[in-house]
């Protein structure tokens, strides 16, 4: 059986030995589970997905709010916060707004194109 969820989820499972990471779906590896292997490394690429994390605000939100936010954001994360997050699994990267929407862009292109190879089609 496989499962593929946030770390922070099934944390206490692995700690308590009743789930065995294989491997970690981001690019790169997580700190807070350094001998844990990506899924490139792991020979399968293909399900390299890192997660997104952000804020949204409406599509007509002035480019110079969501600037202002980004930069309100990245000012309050201090290393207490990136502690923090690293402990679960997440890989803190406070990017910009044009950023976040590449990214989300880009997997939203990727899981699109999986979808259709694998015949899955949207609900009406």
């Amino acid at each position: 059986q496989v499962n593929v969820t946030a770390f922070a989820i099934v944390r206490p499972q692995v700690q308590a030995g009743r789930v065995k990471l294989l491997a970690v779906t981001n690019t790169t590896r997580a700190s807070v589970v350094p001998d844990v292997p990506t899924v490139i490394e792991a020979g399968f690429p293909q399900l390299a997905l890192d997660g997104l994390v952000g804020f949204f605000g409406p599509p007509s939100m002035p480019e110079k709010v969501r600037e202002a936010i980004a930069a309100d954001v990245r000012a309050a994360m201090d290393a207490t916060v990136e502690e923090r997050l690293d402990a679960t699994g997440q890989l803190p990267h406070f990017g910009g707004p044009a950023e976040f929407a590449a990214e989300i862009a880009e997997q939203r292109a990727r899981l699109a194109a999986a979808a259709k190879d694998l015949g899955i089609v949207p609900t009406q």
